[in-house]
């Protein structure tokens, strides 16, 4: 399977499968933030103005109807007559009739039936179900309405006051001040407090949040980018993967992911390693195959070349394998390869390669060895086949083998030149074996 077979499934699904970057991502947030910041410090501000504007306008009020208050009561124990209170209450109601504030005083029956009956404050009684409803219940009302505040004070009788007030009884209410404040200065003065109040917020939040959003880009964004596009680059045609600096990142995150990459790596490496070790390994006798023999025989050449030293290629068959594997079965011939391979590792020198071509069919590279050295090899071998019986399982028997040899550069130059070369040599001696053993018979 070739390496673009191996890609283009990752290559269609990343191409069909679009993700949203991390600057994105952190951009957005930080927007979000910002609009919601926004949204929640005017929703704020506009709730606390009102409140402030309320207990301001409420406390006002409060201190304006207990100056009055005080006012009547001192009045009262001056003896003031039903002349002197009207001029005062009718002084009281033109000196408030201005644009911030607006005074009223309104009489209860008790008040009237000592006093004389008033048809302002019956009228208003009349028309006004909130003023009517702080005389019933004498308790103090504060309400907003049309830019302006409202604060309904009632006056309550105490023992006091029943010196004057012969015909009431303490707790009775003796009528209500109702004093009203246009809040528009108060509304003015808090909005433009309020508003600078937004603006600094809103800078501050604006400020931190670029300045957070530059920072994450910074050390943790490009970083990552950074790190993607270094895996993308670290792994070659071949698919071996090269290793990442980590230390040229400064966060714990970025560092990490490269070491884990970079760990990753190498267990990569070290199991592509061991699978190809594996394709060069016979699975039955543990000698190197076919494919390791074809990839590393050049370099065995190459370096007899190099050092002008002679190189011989034996090339070894076993005799009636198939008859072993008729007869006994394929469990007996696979044995038998297995012991004869163990034979041919023995009488083989260090350095030279031991190669399963398939089959019965084995190849010995003798590197720096002439055709003597590969004789005494072959007769080695004969020997330790004649003086040792391989146990098949169901039978033990004296196995033999034809050898085959040529030696470079005399017999050839190449690889396939050289097991021809050996190739006929082998069946020679195989063919002169079967023709010895027919004379014997007869």
């Amino acid at each position: 399977m070739s390496n673009s077979t191996l890609t283009k499934p990752l290559t269609t699904h990343h191409n069909t499968i679009r993700k949203i970057s991390t600057y994105k991502t952190l951009l957005y947030t930080f927007l979000c933030f910002t609009l919601v910041g926004l949204l929640c410090s005017f929703l704020l501000s506009s709730y606390l103005k009102k409140q402030t504007i309320q207990e301001l306008a409420t406390t006002q009020a409060e201190q304006q109807a207990d100056i009055i208050f005080k006012a009547l009561w001192q009045g009262m124990m001056q003896g003031w007559s039903k002349p002197d209170m009207d001029q005062f209450i009718h002084s009281l109601e033109l000196g408030s009739q201005d644009n911030t504030q607006n005074v009223l005083l309104v009489r209860s029956k008790i008040i009237e039936d000592q006093f004389g009956v008033s048809d302002a404050s019956s009228q208003r009684l009349a028309s006004d179900p909130v003023l009517a409803r702080a005389m019933a219940s004498g308790q103090t009302i504060t309400e907003q309405e049309k830019g302006q505040l409202r604060y309904l004070y009632p006056i309550v009788a105490t023992e006091a006051c029943l010196a004057c007030h012969i015909n009431s009884h303490a707790g009775a209410i003796h009528g209500v001040i109702d004093i009203r404040f246009n809040d528009s200065l108060l509304d003015a003065s808090l909005s433009q407090t309020f508003n600078s109040y937004i603006t600094v917020t809103l800078l501050v939040i604006l400020i931190f949040c670029t300045a957070l959003f530059f920072l994450i880009r910074l050390q943790i964004v490009q970083p990552l980018r950074q790190l993607s596009l270094q895996i993308r680059e670290a792994i070659q045609d071949d698919l071996s993967v090269n290793r990442i600096n980590v230390n040229q990142y400064r966060l714990q995150e970025p560092f990490l992911l490269a070491q884990s990459f970079n760990q990753l790596a190498q267990e990569l490496d070290d199991y592509h390693h061991q699978l190809k070790e594996n394709s060069y390994i016979d699975a039955l006798t543990g000698l190197c195959n076919r494919r390791y023999f074809s990839e590393k025989m050049p370099n065995f050449l190459k370096k007899s070349h190099s050092t002008e030293q002679p190189l011989t290629l034996m090339l070894i068959d076993l005799d009636r394998f198939k008859a072993i594997n008729d007869t006994y079965g394929h469990e007996a011939g696979d044995l038998a390869l297995i012991f004869f391979s163990e034979i041919l590792n023995k009488h083989v020198k260090q350095g030279d390669l031991v190669i399963r071509l398939g089959g019965d069919e084995f190849v010995v590279v003798l590197a720096q060895t002439t055709v003597g050295g590969a004789q005494a090899i072959k007769r080695r071998l004969a020997e330790a086949l004649n003086e040792n019986r391989a146990n098949l399982g169901v039978v033990k028997l004296h196995l033999e083998a034809s050898v085959g040899y040529a030696t470079y550069p005399n017999d050839a130059s190449t690889t396939d030149g050289l097991l021809q070369k050996a190739d006929e040599a082998m069946y020679h001696e195989k063919r002169a074996r079967r023709e010895r053993h027919t004379t014997e018979t007869a």
